[in-house]
């Protein structure tokens, strides 16, 4: 879930980290290819999203959000994926797992992680012509929102919402739902959360974040989720 008008001039992201280009359906095309030219011609290329969970201690599972800096090049102050990062050229998904210690501090490896997904997503925003392929994952970590430790130019917070409120939220049952915040300086606080606080306006016309958060449900019920295979599309391929 990516999205928003990117600037180079006021953004932190590199824009000449470099990607491997896909074709529509997820195969390498062997171009590599700036950040800043890929997000501005809308190519394909990979990210790994990753879904963190948890079950506190009253035993309600939660899923964790983390708020994306006010530098990011796209959707700056949005809630997001636990875990996002693309895919640099020339490395593996392994070496891309790496994004969780990062972002969040949860050193964690690819056998960690149930593979839950993949979801293509073509969208703009009438500048930004978006085209990305979500390689999807989640994981269970029980520990205190307190205890992460975020990036501090790429994460502003992390948020952590009873799951089946966030569902309620993703499927229109919902308006508004309310979530704990910590800031990268451990400071706690209560907020109230409508659709439009998430990137995408939490994508209600798309079934992604539903498929994603259920299968991430699945896992902390100690289930194994049924792995989808999903694509939003708001622009013309």
């Amino acid at each position: 879930m990516n999205g928003g008008s990117p600037d180079s001039r006021a953004t932190t992201d590199p824009q000449d980290e470099l990607f491997d280009l896909l074709d529509a359906e997820g195969r390498p095309t062997g171009v590599v290819k700036a950040r800043g030219d890929v997000h501005r011609d809308g190519d394909w290329h990979a990210a790994l999203h990753i879904w963190v969970g948890g079950v506190d201690d009253d035993g309600e599972p939660f899923a964790l959000f983390q708020r994306r800096s006010l530098t990011k090049d796209t959707w700056a102050g949005y809630l997001d994926t636990t875990v996002g990062g693309h895919l640099r050229s020339g490395e593996t998904l392994e070496e891309t797992v790496r994004e969780a210690n990062e972002e969040i501090g949860l050193e964690v490896s690819l056998v960690d992680l149930t593979f839950v997904g993949r979801h293509f997503i073509a969208a703009s925003d009438g500048t930004v012509a978006e085209r990305e392929l979500h390689l999807v994952h989640a994981v269970r970590c029980d520990q205190p929102l307190a205890d992460y430790r975020l990036h501090p130019e790429e994460v502003a917070s992390l948020v952590s919402i009873p799951i089946d409120e966030v569902i309620a939220l993703c499927i229109g049952e919902r308006n508004q739902i309310s979530g704990m915040e910590c800031t990268r300086d451990g400071d706690m606080s209560t907020v109230i959360l409508s659709a439009a606080d998430f990137v995408g306006g939490l994508a209600l016309d798309s079934p992604y974040p539903r498929l994603a958060l259920t299968a991430l449900s699945e896992l902390l019920a100690g289930r194994q989720p049924e792995s989808f295979e999903l694509r939003s599309t708001h622009l013309d391929d």
